[in-house]
């Protein structure tokens, strides 16, 4: 292998020097400490069992992960330290990876497992043989979770060598290093960034996630075409978007139109002329416009449509958001198709808000290219998007969570997120007039007094700016390299839990 997929001029350590992870056993700083999160959540997700370390160092973040298995595999002071330190938290094994017997550590994977190996590769002077254990453990069934520094984000983009790290043989690029293992038939489903330690909290370690069960799943859509069920009131600016993304995104719409008076349900009747059978439209309540917006009336009505369609998937969704599946190239219908291939049977998302921060007056058909900035959500609502669910005989509950979880029997959630981008103010005039004129007067007292509902705009007033700051937002640069662990997974409610921000 020439060079192992780095520059030609690249200069790789000569000599190993042995890392003793054992000092770092008490230290307050943790070292990629959301690969073991993610670990975790992954085990919580798929009913998993068993994590194995390989390169576990000191054992200290295997044996914090929750499992009912947990085994740890390294060499000399640092496996001792792990039976030192904690003893029968673990199984732990001793193994070279540089010698071509640690591959029949591979036989303790199965699909009951998770394989992370965190930091290890640049350690390696010939990483090939590593590489082979994990793709060994990856054919056995195990979901493989590797990382190690990104050279460019770490050191910049003109070192090639040797790494100033005296323990590390050398270090690649995210592309150097997908290569790499594609090079080797370890191909990952997922590639980006993770943060690399819990102080400076800075997305400069590659991470990569292999997951056979989702890879070996191919050109599948589902025996039906899904059925979004948008509720909308005054979006004449998105609603024709939104709609005709759903079509392209392999999904047919119902569209529920609460009376709107801008200009939507005219504009709902020409997208579903473009569509003939793919779009149909309702007006709702049937007997005329309401004084009030009730929600539990059009949540029990998206039930009811739902329950017309048994054995069909349904995405419970609003006219500001778009979806997409978190599989690269794949439709939001083909990524419903590949959790039902799975025995899934309701999908949870992630939510991301775009927001505007100038005067900059919004242009339909642009949400995906006007929008630069975006937040991720901090209240719990934003935790609970069990929103897209494969329909049985009886209606699902929408009812009793607001909306936020389709509740139904023996509900089998999918081990991935989907992305949920969503755009509710597009420029300063549309917030003014939206929340303050479209909705603040229209909310069901009853469901604010009794069910605390509708209360996401109660800071806004008269006198509230509707841009919003950019430096307290992130850029969408990079967006899907840096954010894809974000979106697959809990990481965003376990950092606020903690007390981070969601981009900290």
């Amino acid at each position: 292998m020439s060079n192992f997929e780095l520059p030609d001029e690249y200069v790789s350590r000569k000599e190993v020097i042995y890392f003793d992870d054992a000092p770092q056993a008490h230290s307050d700083i943790i070292h990629q400490p959301e690969v073991y999160d993610f670990a975790e959540f992954i085990l919580i997700s798929t009913k998993r069992v068993k994590i194995i370390d390989v390169g576990c160092g000191s054992g200290r973040k295997l044996c914090n992960v929750q499992a009912e298995k947990r085994i740890g595999i390294d060499f000399g002071s640092n496996i001792a330290a792990c039976k030192d330190l904690h003893g029968s938290k673990a199984e732990w094994y001793e193994a070279d990876f540089t010698s071509a017997s640690c591959i029949l550590l591979s036989e303790m994977a199965d699909n009951d497992s998770i394989v992370v190996c965190a930091d290890v590769i640049e350690h390696i002077i010939d990483p090939s043989i590593l590489i082979a254990l994990l793709k060994a453990c990856f054919e056995r069934g195990a979901i493989v979770i590797t990382s190690t520094p990104d050279r460019i984000r770490v050191r910049g983009d003109d070192h090639r060598g040797p790494p100033p790290n005296p323990s590390h043989i050398r270090e690649w690029s995210l592309d150097e290093y997908k290569r790499l293992l594609i090079k080797q038939e370890l191909v990952p489903l997922f590639a980006g960034y993770t943060i690399n330690n819990n102080m400076n909290r800075q997305n400069k370690t590659i991470i990569t996630i292999h997951d056979i069960q989702v890879q070996s799943i191919a050109g599948i859509v589902p025996a039906q075409r899904p059925l979004a069920i948008i509720a909308a009131y005054n979006e004449v600016d998105v609603i024709e978007e939104v709609i005709t993304d759903f079509i392209n995104q392999g999904c047919d719409v119902r569209l529920i139109d609460n009376w709107s008076s801008d200009g939507t349900w005219e504009a709902a009747l020409r997208v579903q002329g473009c569509f003939q059978g793919a779009v149909s439209v309702e007006r709702y309540p049937v007997e005329g416009p309401q004084a009030t917006y009730e929600w539990q009336a059009i949540l029990r009505r998206k039930a009811d449509i739902a329950a017309e369609f048994p054995g069909r998937w349904i995405i419970h969704s609003d006219a500001d958001e778009l979806r997409r599946c978190p599989f690269d190239g794949r439709t939001l219908a083909e990524g419903f198709a590949i959790a039902e291939e799975l025995g899934c049977t309701r999908v949870n998302f992630n939510v991301v808000n775009y927001l505007p921060i100038d005067e900059q007056d919004y242009q339909p058909g642009t949400l995906e290219s006007h929008f630069s900035h975006y937040e991720y959500g901090t209240r719990p609502g934003h935790f609970l998007q069990h929103k897209a669910w494969l329909q049985g005989e009886n209606p699902v509950d929408l009812t009793s969570t607001g909306g936020h979880t389709a509740i139904f029997p023996d509900a089998i959630d999918f081990r991935y997120k989907f992305l949920l981008k969503h755009y509710p103010i597009r420029s300063a005039d549309h917030g003014r007039r939206k929340i303050l004129t479209e909705r603040q007067g229209r909310w069901s007292l009853k469901e604010r007094q009794e069910l605390g509902w509708h209360t996401q705009y109660d800071k806004y007033n008269a006198d509230s700016r509707f841009t919003f700051d950019r430096s307290s937002l992130l850029i969408h640069d990079e967006f899907w390299a840096d954010n894809f662990l974000l979106i697959i997974s809990d990481l965003i409610e376990r950092r606020v839990k903690a007390g981070h921000k969601p981009h900290e």
